[in-house]
């Protein structure tokens, strides 16, 4: 009985021996096939990853600042796990805590939110951190107007809708205490009624330059100005007075002139007098044929008003001639380029032409058909057939090519070698 249950006993250990040394290859033969079909890979992150950092109440991190608070992490990972990653899922992060004003350098830790990674390295390892004492105080709002409402009107000064004039300034206690000012800006040159508007407020200096990472309380506020018309100026509108007539053969194409108000002081009751509209000393257009500019002064109808702006406008006048058209016909086409004493003989078809001048009506009645020359350019040309472009002139240049059409534009050549028999006369020879 002992003998068999000694054998039952070395049955059951060498089956168990059997059983774990088949559960070991087969966990060996997993692992080397999970491997293969997934394996483990060691590689930087694709992204830099933000770096998590607070410091203790009463501090503020000044340095480095948050967009530059960035590490590269290097992962290692099965490829599948690396393939699915995200920055949210790694944390990098420094511990300020216990750390006083002043200048330090802090390790960087990464933790990750998957199984199955590990960071490996991290750059930076280390990082400056400059931390300072938070500050708040108040400081008064400043209007900066960089435009005055235009002349005749006038302004009171800036209101805000702000108790006492002042906000709060938050930030590092080096920033808010080179505040000296929260301020606005209004360009009020073309406000003629008055102004309310919301603004949005800038922490400036000294010397009013804006000062970066103080946060104000509110950053908005209304701004209220005062804006009127003043009782001894009155702006007015000017009409040149122009008078004659052009000579025959020109008009008036265009006036402009400027300034078209001025400012006129006096006495209210005169000014509340005075016309909408000041005219200007005469502006004589007989004999002128050609633009012209010219600078003539308002009349005031009372001499107790004056002006302001100068005393003058000045008037720019552009004078066109009267244009005309007229067509010239059976103008005959001139050879270029071959004279009568050479072997080559022309044929034109057709040999005149009709053509339509555009012009200033002055000139063109004074044209004849002598004044008007077509020509067709045959130099370097070969004897065979053409059809050319010809070009034309009239006058003495007084009528622009743009106002001069040729109808039609073009001609049919023929280059004759006299000298050469044509197939006709080959034909006739005995």
């Amino acid at each position: 009985m002992q003998g068999t249950a000694n054998n039952n006993r070395k049955l059951i250990v060498n089956n168990v021996v059997w059983f774990v040394g088949s559960m070991t290859l087969a966990f060996f033969i997993w692992m080397i096939a999970t491997l293969q079909s997934d394996p483990i890979q060691q590689q930087r992150f694709r992204e830099r990853v933000p770096v998590h950092m607070s410091a203790d109440t009463g501090l503020l991190i000044t340095y480095p600042a948050t967009a530059n608070r960035q590490a590269s992490v290097v992962i290692r990972a099965p490829s599948s796990v690396l393939d699915l990653l995200t920055s949210d899922e790694i944390v990098v992060s420094a511990d300020l805590s216990g750390l006083t004003a002043g200048d330090h350098t802090v390790e960087l830790k990464a933790n990750l939110a998957r199984q199955q990674t590990t960071v490996v390295d991290i750059s930076p390892h280390q990082m400056r951190v400059v931390l300072e004492e938070a500050a708040q105080r108040q400081v008064p709002l400043r209007a900066l107007v960089t435009g005055e409402p235009p002349a005749g009107y006038s302004r009171g000064e800036p209101v805000f809708n702000v108790n006492l004039n002042q906000v709060l300034a938050s930030g590092a206690s080096t920033k808010v205490n080179g505040v000296v000012a929260a301020q606005v800006e209004l360009d009020l040159r073309q406000q003629r009624n008055p102004l309310e508007v919301d603004l949005r407020l800038t922490p400036v200096d000294a010397d009013g330059n804006p000062v970066s990472d103080v946060t104000l309380d509110p950053q908005v506020v209304r701004v209220n100005v005062n804006i009127r018309r003043r009782e001894d100026v009155r702006e007015v509108s000017v009409r040149p007075n122009v008078q004659g007539t052009l000579p025959d053969g020109y008009v008036l194409n265009t006036l402009s002139y400027a300034p078209q108000t001025v400012l006129v002081s006096g006495a209210p009751r005169l000014l509340a007098a005075l016309e909408d509209t000041l005219s200007t000393q005469a502006i004589d257009l007989s004999n002128h044929t050609t633009n012209f500019e010219v600078s003539v002064p308002v009349i005031l109808p009372n001499p107790d008003l004056l002006l302001l702006s100068g005393q003058n406008i000045t008037v720019s006048i552009e004078i066109k001639p009267v244009t005309t058209s007229r067509q010239f016909d059976d103008i005959p086409v001139k050879i270029l380029g071959i004279d009568s004493t050479s072997n080559f003989a022309v044929k034109i078809a057709p040999n005149t032409v009709s053509v339509l001048v555009n012009g200033p009506q002055e000139a063109i009645n004074q044209l004849t058909n002598d004044d008007v020359k077509v020509v067709v350019d045959l130099n370097g040309l070969a004897p065979g057939n053409y059809t050319l472009p010809l070009n034309v002139s009239v006058g003495q240049g007084q009528i622009p090519n743009e106002g001069v059409s040729v109808l039609p534009g073009e001609v049919d050549i023929q280059i004759i070698d006299s000298t050469v028999p044509t197939p006709e006369e080959t034909a006739t020879l005995p």
